[in-house]
């Protein structure tokens, strides 16, 4: 293999939305792009490893969503409809159909950006959410993050939002990752309080080859295996392909094989 052959770096490029800049980690390549959207307490570089696995070779766009720095903080008009259109301004910089991937919240902005008319050519789905996800933690994570207490917001999203023990928050105060953890836990209230306000309206047909996965572990535990549930029926896929052994962070903990399956879910070249 000479240089010229070799996958292109990810490197950071940006777009002006008219609410604010957003910001993305790109590569260039051959071939359909692959786009990825990120859910709750992520950003773009938690889904580079991935995204390097993925079809190395062809054009990626990993989206830095808005409250994830250097992209723009969230506003009081922020909304899933917000997001949808940001992920439609990312799209509409490619000349044609792109292979999708959205993880939790981006899973509902990638649904939504399909239903909006979005040129798809695959999706593929890592345990998405809906409402009610995230409507009994809101008060107690407002409380914290109103009082800066971004800590308190890391725990309250982990144990009582997603169901990890206090030895798990524990390991992460410990972690070099903890810093960057407590950032962005700065936008989950907002994030969650757009996705109980957003009605998730049935869908009468449904034509884009999709890809449902979910960890072995979430996918029987509130909150996310209700979720898959839901999508399952509403997106009338018949399976769901199952990551043996994971959870909803197999991007951290499993980048190698959450990238294997969703390289599998691509549509054929």
């Amino acid at each position: 293999m000479n240089e010229t052959d070799a996958p292109q770096e990810l490197t950071e490029v940006s777009v002006d939305s008219g609410h604010g800049i957003l910001t993305a980690l790109a590569r260039q390549g051959q071939g359909t792009p692959i786009v990825l959207v990120h859910g709750l307490m992520a950003d773009a570089s938690a889904w580079k490893s991935v995204v390097e696995l993925i079809a190395p070779r062809r054009p990626a766009l990993i989206l830095n969503r808005r409250g994830r720095t250097p992209s723009t903080p969230i506003s009081a008009e922020y909304s899933v409809e917000r997001e949808v259109a940001d992920l439609l301004l990312w799209l509409s910089t490619f000349d044609g159909p792109v292979d999708l991937i959205g993880h939790s919240f981006g899973g509902l902005i990638a649904v939504e950006a399909v239903r909006q008319g979005a040129e798809i050519r695959s999706l593929m789905l890592y345990e998405p959410v809906v409402r009610p996800f995230g409507a009994d933690v809101l008060s107690l994570l407002y409380s914290a993050i109103n009082a800066g207490d971004f800590g308190a917001a890391v725990e309250i999203i982990n144990v009582d939002l997603s169901g990890y023990s206090r030895g798990h928050v524990e390991l992460l105060r410990s972690s070099p990752a903890w810093p960057r953890l407590k950032e962005l836990a700065a936008p989950a209230w907002a994030e969650l309080d757009a996705i109980t306000k957003y009605d998730f309206l049935p869908l009468t047909t449904w034509t884009v080859p999709t890809k449902l996965i979910a960890g072995e572990i979430s996918r029987c535990r509130h909150p996310y295996g209700p979720n898959v549930d839901l999508y399952q029926k509403a997106l009338g896929i018949q399976s769901v392909a199952i990551l043996i052994g994971q959870d909803h962070i197999a991007h951290v903990t499993a980048p190698h094989e959450l990238a294997r399956t969703l390289e599998e879910g691509l549509a054929p070249t």
